[in-house]
């Protein structure tokens, strides 16, 4: 089986990846650094390398500098699987020998696929199967003789082939353990070295401290004043002056640690502001388009009566729909049956007013950040979680079709509401996906959290509505 190695120092896109190369014929090794990775390939030869660009240590440019200037790993492919981009930095991996860039916040398993069917690296799926299976012999046909010498040919057929295999199977046991002495003697040659500076080290310790000695009879002075005792004031001074120096430096760190907690706190303050600002303009917007849309669809009925400026009824339908909440929960049903209650209350408010038209119920989804459980399945992730290390909802869910959410309170309520059985009110359904957030998310800097993140995700999880008159 070919071996494949993912250097990586973050375990999310370890898991990612390798849930991904799962669908081929691969055993997948993993390091945390460049230098493990290093170490590995002494004794290693895998088929493919996914390389991380920023990593602890040694990054990976230098890492894939090392790999192919030796001749031992020269020629395998290395992939980088990093979250750069640009076409200055594909230049400069292409150039140092990189075969492919993918990105960590797109790849799709087309792209892994293209790259490593360049490699006659294919999914399981796809591996060549044996369609006509080989004839059976016929048991009744056969004759004492035949039977005897055919067992006897048999015999001395299977004889070559088994000692074909055991021998494969001996040299491939041979090359491990060859590569397995390399990396030992490997070790231990590091381990000789390290050891030998340690005892030139400490020769030259010894060599020094007998010269001392031998010139050290009498101790030397400057002025009057032997040198031990200049050297005892001189470290008493600096005692003075360390812990001087300590005080000072702790209120300096206990100064900005108190600026930078107001920072902090006020930043906070300041992003609530402007999440309360953007949901204040969203829904001055919705209000707008909603006036706009009644006052459209009910001008000619408000046209008939002169002596009537306006209809009470209309308008406190309307005050009632820009007040309703339509939000539901990140894995819940967005038409689930408290949804629909505000559904039905609305159908029959317009329809008891004398408004005849569509209205269309639109889903939007919310892009949640997301971590594996200890079970394997998706959740919401931690808080303190950095946004970059997510998985989001929108890389593991599939767009979601209008079908998706009828739900069963939603079809019981379209087959027995009175307004939606006699036509004078259409109702109509329709998945908007993750295109049209409400609420702005957060930039993907290294400072942001995934608290924040989901924070905008429940705000864009909703159901809007529309209004059409006949």
């Amino acid at each position: 089986m070919q071996r494949v190695l993912i250097v990586d120092d973050s375990k999310t896109a370890q898991l990612r990846l390798k849930k991904m190369l799962s669908r081929y014929e691969l055993a997948v090794d993993v390091s945390f650094s460049a230098e493990e990775a290093l170490g590995y390939l002494s004794y290693r030869s895998p088929a493919v390398i996914f390389m991380d660009h920023h990593m602890e240590g040694m990054d990976g440019f230098e890492a894939l500098k090392i790999i192919k200037a030796n001749p031992n790993t020269a020629m395998i492919p290395v992939i980088m699987y990093t979250a750069q981009k640009g076409d200055v930095y594909v230049g400069q991996a292409r150039a140092l020998g990189a075969l492919d860039i993918l990105s960590k916040e797109v790849i799709k398993p087309a792209s892994l696929e293209r790259v490593l069917s360049g490699l006659k690296i294919v999914p399981k799926e796809k591996q060549d199967t044996p369609t006509n299976p080989p004839a059976q012999p016929n048991p009744v046909v056969a004759t004492a003789s035949s039977s005897a010498s055919s067992g006897s040919s048999a015999k001395y057929d299977a004889a070559p082939r088994a000692t074909a295999s055991s021998s494969t199977n001996q040299e491939t046991e041979s090359l491990e353990k060859i590569r397995l002495q390399v990396a030992r003697l490997f070790e231990m040659h590091i381990a000789d070295v390290r050891q030998q500076m340690a005892d030139n080290a400490r020769f030259i310790v010894r060599r020094l401290s007998g010269e001392i000695e031998k010139n050290g009879g009498k101790e030397p002075v400057v002025g009057d004043v032997p040198l031990s005792v200049l050297n005892a004031e001189i470290d008493a001074d600096q005692r003075k002056t360390s812990v001087i120096s300590s005080s000072l430096l702790l209120l300096i760190l206990l100064g900005l640690s108190l600026i930078a907690y107001e920072l902090f706190g006020t930043r906070q303050e300041l992003l609530q502001m402007e999440n309360h600002y953007q949901d204040l303009i969203s829904a001055n917007r919705q209000q707008q388009q909603l006036i706009k849309t009644l006052a459209t669809s009910l001008g000619p009925q408000q046209s008939v009566t002169e002596a009537e400026p306006y209809n009470p009824g209309i308008m406190e339908a309307l005050s009632w729909a820009l007040d309703i909440d339509l939000q539901f929960d990140y894995a819940s049903t967005p038409l689930n049956e408290q949804q629909i209650l505000k559904v039905s209350n609305l159908v029959y408010r317009l329809a008891s007013t004398g408004f005849s038209g569509n209205i269309d119920l639109m889903v939007h989804l919310g892009n949640f950040c997301l971590q594996p459980s200890e079970a394997g399945e998706w959740q919401l992730a931690e808080s303190t979680m950095p946004v970059q290390e997510c998985v989001f909802t929108s890389d593991i869910a599939q767009e979601y079709s209008a079908s998706d959410f009828l739900s069963l309170p939603y079809l019981n309520f379209e087959q027995n509401a009175m307004p939606i059985r006699d036509g004078v009110v259409e109702l109509n359904v329709s998945s908007q996906g993750y295109s049209k957030p409400r609420h702005e998310y957060p930039e993907q800097a290294p400072g942001t959290l995934a608290g924040a993140w989901n924070l905008a995700a429940a705000e864009n999880n909703r159901v809007s509505i529309n209004f059409n008159a006949f």
